[in-house]
């Protein structure tokens, strides 16, 4: 009886043995060019962001890995303003560059390979004609800023292999 509660006692202590010995925890891999949709939270315009502003993105769909394991809707990042340039006189329009970052999963980051930039809508056009009609005071007429609101989504993929420590935990609630 004694021998076999030391063999029982033995074994549990190799079972737990690898952890002990600074064996690796179990991960899930999101390998390097995994499709992510990401939500914006932030409201960013030519006419009010600067290069340097920081804002908030969600990942807006579960993601499935090759091994099973869901990435849950609702983990949180960052992104950032490359570029902005307000609308101008003469019709210019405004333009606003943006860059995503990560997605933040625990105390894991994936970093995220997506940039989105635009121009707001000219008023070339309109310039001329009104110049033509007024003289100097259609030089006045000014283009518009580009804006992103929040809730609208951009396709982003991972940047490089992220390891993801299991279980993933919750992502944060709203």
């Amino acid at each position: 009886m004694l021998r076999r509660t030391v063999l029982l006692s033995v074994a549990a202590s190799l079972v737990a043995a690898p952890m002990a010995w600074g064996a690796e925890a179990p991960v899930a891999k999101v390998p390097e060019g995994t499709e992510l949709l990401i939500r914006f939270n932030d409201r960013l315009s030519s006419g009010t962001n600067s290069a340097g502003d920081q804002f908030s993105i969600t990942l807006d769909e579960d993601v499935r890995l090759a091994d099973g394991t869901v990435v849950k809707a609702g983990y949180r990042g960052k992104g950032e303003v490359t570029d902005a340039r307000k609308k101008g006189f003469m019709g210019q329009a405004g333009e606003l560059n943006i860059r995503l970052n990560y997605l933040r999963v625990g105390d894991a980051r994936i970093r995220l390979r997506a940039s989105k930039g635009g121009e707001g809508k000219g008023a070339m056009g309109a310039t001329i004609a009104l110049t033509v009609l007024f003289g100097p005071l259609g030089l006045l007429k000014r283009g518009h800023d580009i804006e992103i609101k929040p809730g609208q989504t951009l396709t982003a993929y991972a940047d490089q292999d992220a390891l993801l420590p299991l279980p993933l935990p919750p992502p944060p609630e709203d």
